[in-house]
Order: structure tokens, then sequence, then C-alpha cells
């Protein structure tokens, strides 16, 4: 199984893990972390690094983080070159709840590196445009 964490600014990842517990269930591959304001970068990566700890069983960790270039990206980009250096965790970055919903219900037969394409793919198809779907139907 490939553990799944979130991480965002506030309260967003929190907010999603509980989303998506509310329409799947308990979900023990996936851990959220927050970065709340004031909070030092170095505080975040502990915890960051807690959670991946957490949910990695061996097979990889999957990190979706809020948007490319805010703090708790960069906190996790920062471990991807020291801690994590020998680890199996990729990052993916948009974080929305069809891609934790997608992680959620792949990550116990997909690899890793076919986890990251498919919740790639679920993030991108679902965005969606009612003008759009009305002119093509």
């Amino acid at each position: 199984m490939i553990g799944i964490v979130l991480i965002s600014h506030c309260n967003l990842a929190g907010e999603i893990h509980k989303t998506v517990e509310m329409i799947m269930g308990n979900q023990q591959c996936l851990q959220s972390v927050d970065l709340h304001p004031g909070e030092s970068k170095e505080n975040f990566k502990l915890r960051v690094k807690e959670a991946v700890f957490k949910v990695d069983r061996g097979k990889g960790v999957l990190i979706l983080a809020d948007f490319f270039g805010g703090t708790p990206c960069n906190a996790c980009l920062e471990l991807m070159g020291s801690e994590f250096r020998n680890a199996k965790v990729d990052i993916l970055t948009g974080l929305n709840l069809p891609m934790a919903v997608k992680a959620c219900k792949e990550c116990r037969v997909k690899s890793l590196e076919e986890l990251v394409s498919v919740v790639k793919r679920a993030a991108k198809d679902s965005v969606m445009s009612y003008s759009e779907l009305v002119t093509n139907y």
C-alpha cells in the first residue's frame, strides 16, 4: 500500500482528509498536515516527516500539496533533498478532493509511479465547465 500525506496552508489538508473519510470511510493510508499561521517551517517539516513515516509501509508515499512554490511544498522539497533522499516519496501539487479520493481508491493496487499518473489524470479530468458540458450535449 502506498501512503498518502496531504499538506496545505491553514486547514485545507485536514478538511479534505475529513471529507475523504466522510465519502470513503476511515483511511489507514492517509495523513494530513496543515501549516498554521505563525508556525515555523522547521516545525512543519518535522510534522510532515512524522506523517510520512506513519503511512510508509515500504511501498512509498505520495504527498499531495496545495500548490507549487508555497511554504508547505517548499518544506517538502527540502525534505526530498535530505531526510527523504533515499525514501520512495513523490510530491504532486494542486491538491483537491478528486485527487485525494482517487489516491485513496488506488493506493492499495498501484505502484507509486502508477499512482502519480492516475492522480494527475484525476485532477485534470475533474475540472469541468458547465457551459462546455451544456454545449457538448
